[in-house]
């Protein structure tokens, strides 16, 4: 694979084998490649889901539909499944690769509309013209 959807979450460790086994249900559901693993220590755990678009002859996935516009939103699909049962089961979106661009869309769900406006206002306190990681982890316009 060229590129991935790499996940990073992190639950309470009361939640950890289940989200992970529920995660790796939704992987096999799917029918994608999706090697699920974590640090079972700290509740942090992650889904390596290779963006695939050649033929591996050691795979039962059809190569039809390995770099399909259909294969790339079922990614997407075990990864919204992912961050969303994390969250409800108390956890956090991201374990400790950060925010960048791919989860600013699940923040609001995590610490509601008012905790992300104060990230707002402190991006704008701290850096005022935006030039420090524009529109990671919070967009400002």
């Amino acid at each position: 694979a060229d590129s991935a959807i790499v996940t990073d979450a992190c639950v309470p460790l009361s939640a950890f084998a289940q989200v992970l086994t529920e995660t790796v249900k939704d992987v096999e559901a799917q029918g994608v490649v999706g090697p699920c693993f974590g640090h079972a220590g700290d509740g942090n755990f992650h889904c390596i889901l290779p963006i695939i678009g050649c033929r591996d002859s050691d795979s039962d996935i059809d190569s039809d539909s390995r770099d399909s516009e259909e294969y790339l939103q079922k990614l997407h699909l075990v990864n919204d499944n992912l961050i969303w049962r994390t969250i409800a089961a108390g956890g956090t979106c991201t374990g400790e690769h950060g925010v960048g661009y791919g989860k600013i869309a699940y923040l609001e769900k995590q610490y509601g509309k008012g905790g992300v406006e104060m990230m707002r206002m402190i991006k704008r306190g701290l850096d005022p013209n935006n030039i420090m990681n524009p529109n990671k982890v919070v967009i400002i316009n």
